[in-house]
């Protein structure tokens, strides 16, 4: 990671507070470019970008990405007396949201504002906004008029208000879109830590869009970068919180990055697996194999791509993502970047052609 510390934390906590819901990833991608300074910058027709040397390099194409959208809503409607109805961007589990502050931003306006989810108290039937389809959130307004005014309008982008804090103990912190800015964070300070020595490939870092309403960003990314391997750097689910937690946990936090095996959206390239197992374990870097019933990532559609494309996932298993607040440790971070880079510099041009010798 950054030599201090502080400087990935700013970065960690720039890029979670940034609004950036599906298909709104607009300050995200503000960020990533400006770290990626001195790079060839390519954007596809989704926003997605793409960094690559400003000199081009020799052997396989390695692509290191992360998503750089997080679920959240758009506001459908406004109702007479001023209330916003949302719609759902990606998943969200029901019995969030109520009571819950959320952030607007009005696109025509330029300008972000604070909601509240309605709910009753106990004195009322309690709270009841148990899913997204019965929630109504309260900015303050008297009238659809007065929302209109301040420039909301149906369609502009609204996420959760859930910011970057440090917890009890060093190195546990929690933010909103942890899933996946943990993961862009790991991309940008990979990239930054593999452009100090020659890789003996092209790396390639590629953020990209919409992965939370199904993979849709990779698509075309994967059309322009055109890549020979695929790390996927992301932000799962940790399984070690209350009710969850057994000795076959495959995401705890402190425990390292997370090497994904499976899940039912891809099956990672065997040989992949097993070279990423090999360079953890030479390197001493702490990691957890994850076998996962649930779930999926870009890794979906950049396998697809061309003729096939191997792929692996590794992760930073953050607690209660999809909600205002997940927590990650620190640590775990620290061993995704490592993995990362340490992967890229033993991908060769004969390793990469040995991943798919299959006749």
């Amino acid at each position: 990671m950054s030599k201090r510390p502080s400087e990935t934390l700013q970065l960690l906590e720039e890029y979670t507070q940034a609004h950036g819901t599906s298909g709104h990833e607009d300050a995200v991608r503000a960020i990533f470019v400006r770290e990626m300074r001195g790079r060839t910058l390519q954007a596809d027709g989704l926003g997605g970008v793409l960094a690559s040397p400003a000199k081009a390099g020799k052997g396989p194409r390695v692509v290191l990405t992360a998503h750089m959208d997080e679920i959240g809503f758009l506001v459908q409607s406004v109702t007479p007396d001023g209330f916003l109805r949302l719609v759902p961007v990606g998943g969200w589990p029901d019995g969030v949201l109520a009571a819950q502050r959320l952030r607007i931003f009005a696109r025509t306006a330029q300008k972000e504002f604070i909601g509240i989810v309605a709910a009753l108290p106990p004195h009322q039937g309690g709270a009841q906004a148990a899913s997204v389809d019965k929630v109504y959130v309260d900015i303050g307004a008297r009238s659809a008029e007065g929302v209109a005014r301040l420039g909301i309008r149906a369609g502009d982008p609204v996420v959760p208000e859930g910011p970057f804090t440090a917890l009890a103990e060093p190195g546990l912190y929690a933010a909103k879109a942890f899933d996946n800015r943990v993961g862009m964070a790991a991309l940008t300070l990979a990239t930054r830590a593999l452009d100090q020595a020659v890789a003996p490939c092209q790396l390639l870092a590629v953020a990209t869009v919409q992965e939370e309403v199904g993979c849709r960003g990779a698509v075309v990314a994967a059309r322009l970068a055109n890549p020979e391997v695929v790390i996927v750097l992301e932000g799962p689910p940790a399984d070690d919180a209350p009710g969850l937690y057994s000795p076959e946990s495959q995401g705890s936090l402190g425990r390292g990055v997370q090497v994904r095996a499976f899940d039912p959206t891809a099956i990672m390239n065997p040989r992949l697996v097993d070279l990423t197992l090999a360079v953890a374990a030479e390197q001493g870097i702490s990691c957890q194999l994850a076998v996962r019933r649930t779930g999926g990532t870009d890794a979906r559609s950049f396998q697809a791509h061309a003729l096939g494309v191997p792929v692996i996932v590794l992760g930073v298993p953050a607690r209660y993502i999809h909600t205002h607040n997940a927590v990650i440790d620190i640590a775990d971070l620290q061993a995704c970047v490592d993995l990362s880079v340490a992967l890229v510099r033993r991908l060769n041009a004969k390793t990469v052609a040995a991943l798919t010798q299959y006749l």
